[in-house]
């Protein structure tokens, strides 16, 4: 407990996307602010991020690798 009660919170501010991305099933269809901010999720946790989902079924997986 004692080390929470240092942490600091950082925000970061995105534009979002306005577009419906259920039907995206490749990473370059993605919208430019959507490839952005997972870009930034990847480049902030220090991991390849390798799937990203776009709605409720398996079918809605975008493969990154």
């Amino acid at each position: 407990m004692e080390v929470l009660q240092k942490v600091e919170v950082e925000y970061e501010t995105f534009s979002g996307w306005k577009t419906d991305t259920s039907a995206v099933r490749k990473w370059s269809d993605l919208p430019p602010k959507a490839q952005n901010y997972i870009r930034f999720v990847e480049n902030h946790i220090g991991v390849p991020i390798k799937w990203v989902g776009v709605g409720k079924s398996r079918e809605c997986m975008i493969q990154m690798f």
